[in-house]
C-alpha cells in the first residue's frame, strides 16, 4: 500500500510540474484517463508476484504427482495447456485493441461530461441543453457498444475455454478407463490423477492469463508514459537568495511561435523593464500580448532569446524562485474550492487573517466581503462561486498582492469591474508602489485605464514605444 501510494504521489507531483503547455494540448478527462492508468498497473503488479509464485510452486508439485502416476496421461494435460496459451495469445490483439479504443472513447466522454458542468451557464443561455444531452448520449452509447462487443468476445473465449477443458475431462476418463482396463492404473489413482491434472490446468491457466494481463499493462504503461516521460519544468540547481534582487528584466532577442513551421508570434523583441518602472502592454487582439506576458511569467518557454533578471537568466536564477518574486491576475485564473481567505492566501498553511484583510482592502473588495454573512469564511470556488465577475477579479487581486510581490502582472485583471471600482484599484496599486519598495515593476494589459502608467508598449510581433496610448490598438 505504501509503495502505490507513493507512486501515485510522486506521478501527481510530476503532473503538478509539468509545463502550462502539455496542458493547454489535451482535454482534462484524458490526463485524468492516463493518470488513473496507474490503477490498473498497480493492480496487476500487487496480484502478479503473490500469485504468479504459488501458482508456479502448485503447477510444479501437481506436475510430479502427475508424471508420477500416467506420462502417457500428463503428455495429454500438456497438450491441453498449449491449445490454451495458443487460444489466449489469438485473443490478446483483439482485447488489447478493444481495450485501447475504450479508453479513448471513455476519456471523451469524461471530458465531454466535464466541459459541460462548467458551461451550464451558457449553454442555458444559448438554449443548447438538448443538443449537448444529444451529443453527450452518443459519446456514452460509444462506450456502452464498445463494451458490448468486448462482452461478445469474452464469451467466445469463455465458451472456447469451457469446451477445451471439458474435452480434456473427457479424454482423460476415455484414455485412462482403457489404462484401467490394462491394469496400468487403479480406479483410484484415475481418480487422483484427474484431481492433479485440474490443480495443474488451473494453477498453469492463471499463469497464462496473469502472462497476459503483464503484456496488457503495456497499454497503460503507453497512456501514462504520455505524463511521465513528458519533461517537467527544470529549476537551478543552486538556490539563488532573491530578497536582494532589484528585479530589472531583460529580454533579447526574444522570438516565439507554438510549433516548427508555424508563423512567428514574437519576432525579436529586444526590452528592457529598469526596476521600479511600471509599463502597459497594448495592441490589437491576438497581437500577442498575453504569450509576452506568460513568457515573463515562465509559463512558456521562448522559441529565441533569453529573459534575464538583474542580468541573471531566468534559467539559472530557477522558475521557483522567479515566480516567488511574481503575483499576477491572468485572464484564466480561477478561484479554488474553499472560503475566500483560503483563496487570497492561496490555502497558506500560516494564513495570517490581518495580511488577508490589508490585501482586500487594497483590492477594494473588503467592504463587499464584510457584508457577507459569513464574511472571509465564504465558501467559493471555480464553479459555485456566488461571486459576480468583479469580485471575483478583485479576490485574484488580493491573492496576488499576498505574496508581497516584486514583480505585479495584470492581463485584464480589470475588465469586469466598473468604473469605480477600477478606479479605486489603480489607486491602491500607485499607492503600494509609492510606498512599499518590493513593488518594482509593473506591467498592466487593462484595456480601461493607464493611470500611473510609465511607459506604453505596442506589441505587433515586436515592441514599440509609444508616446501615447492609441486608442485603436486597445485590445
Amino acid at each position: 500500500m505504501d509503495i502505490s501510494f507513493q507512486w501515485s504521489a510522486r506521478v501527481f507531483a510530476h503532473l503538478t510540474h509539468l509545463p502550462v503547455s502539455f496542458f493547454e494540448k489535451r482535454h482534462l478527462g484524458d490526463v485524468v484517463s492516463r493518470f488513473g492508468s496507474i490503477g490498473a498497473i498497480q493492480s496487476t503488479l500487487t496480484s502478479l508476484f503473490v500469485e504468479s509464485a504459488l501458482d508456479g510452486l502448485m503447477a510444479l508439485l501437481a506436475l510430479g504427482m502427475m508424471l508420477l502416476y500416467s506420462p502417457k496421461l500428463s503428455m495429454l494435460v500438456l497438450v491441453t495447456v498449449l491449445i490454451y496459451a495458443l487460444l489466449r495469445w489469438a485473443f490478446y490483439h483483439p482485447f488489447r485493441a478493444a481495450s485501447q479504443e475504450r479508453l479513448v472513447l471513455a476519456s471523451k466522454e469524461s471530458s465531454h461530461f466535464l466541459e459541460t458542468l462548467r458551461a451550464v451557464s451558457p449553454l442555458k443561455l444559448f438554449g443548447r441543453e438538448e443538443e449537448r444531452r444529444a451529443r453527450w448520449l452518443n459519446l456514452k452509447m460509444d462506450v456502452q457498444n464498445r463494451d458490448i462487443k468486448t462482452q461478445k468476445m469474452s464469451i467466445l473465449f469463455k465458451i472456447a475455454n469451457t469446451t477445451l477443458f471439458g474435452a480434456q475431462g473427457l479424454a482423460l476418463f476415455y484414455i485412462g478407463a482403457g489404462l484401467v482396463m490394462q491394469n496400468a492404473l487403479t480406479v483410484g489413482m484415475l481418480m487422483a490423477f484427474s484431481s492433479y491434472a485440474g490443480t495443474f490446468s488451473g494453477r498453469v491457466f492463471g499463469l497464462i492469463d496473469l502472462f497476459v494481463n503483464l503484456k496488457m499493462l503495456g497499454l497503460h504503461s503507453e497512456r501514462l508514459a504520455d505524463i511521465v516521460l513528458e519533461e517537467a519544468e527544470t529549476d537551478a540547481a543552486i538556490e539563488t537568495d532573491t530578497s536582494r534582487l532589484q528585479p530589472t528584466i531583460t529580454l533579447k532577442n526574444l522570438k516565439f511561435r507554438y510549433a516548427e513551421g508555424e508563423p512567428w508570434v514574437l519576432n525579436g523583441i529586444d526590452l528592457t523593464i529598469p526596476a521600479g518602472q511600471s509599463i502597459a502592454l497594448v495592441g490589437p487582439s491576438g497581437c500577442g500580448k498575453t504569450t509576452l506576458c506568460k513568457i515573463l511569467l515562465g509559463l512558456l518557454q521562448p522559441t529565441e532569446g533569453e529573459i534575464l533578471l538583474d542580468d541573471i537568466p531566468i534559467k539559472q536564477l530557477g522558475l521557483k524562485a522567479y515566480r516567488q518574486l511574481v503575483g499576477t491576475v491572468m485572464q484564466d485564473d480561477v478561484l479554488l474550492a474553499g472560503s475566500i481567505m483560503d483563496n487570497i492566501s492561496f490555502f497558506d498553511a500560516h494564513t495570517s487573517p490581518e495580511n488577508v484583510e490589508a490585501c482586500a482592502r487594497q483590492a477594494a473588495i473588503h467592504e463587499e466581503i464584510a457584508k457577507m454573512p459569513m464574511g472571509y469564511q465564504t465558501l467559493v470556488g471555480d464553479m459555485g462561486s456566488s461571486l459576480s465577475g468583479g469580485q471575483k477579479q478583485r479576490v485574484l487581486l488580493a491573492r496576488a498582492l499576498y505574496k508581497q510581490p516584486k514583480i505585479l502582472a495584470l492581463d485584464e485583471a480589470t475588465s469586469h469591474l466598473d468604473v469605480a471600482n477600477e478606479q479605486n484599484c489603480t489607486r491602491v496599486r500607485r499607492s503600494r508602489r509609492g510606498r512599499l519598495k518590493w513593488m518594482r515593476v509593473c506591467w498592466w494589459l487593462d484595456t480601461v485605464t493607464f493611470e500611473g502608467v510609465s511607459r506604453v508598449l505596442q506589441i505587433l510581433y515586436r515592441v514599440r514605444e509609444c508616446a501615447s496610448i492609441p486608442c485603436a490598438f486597445l485590445g
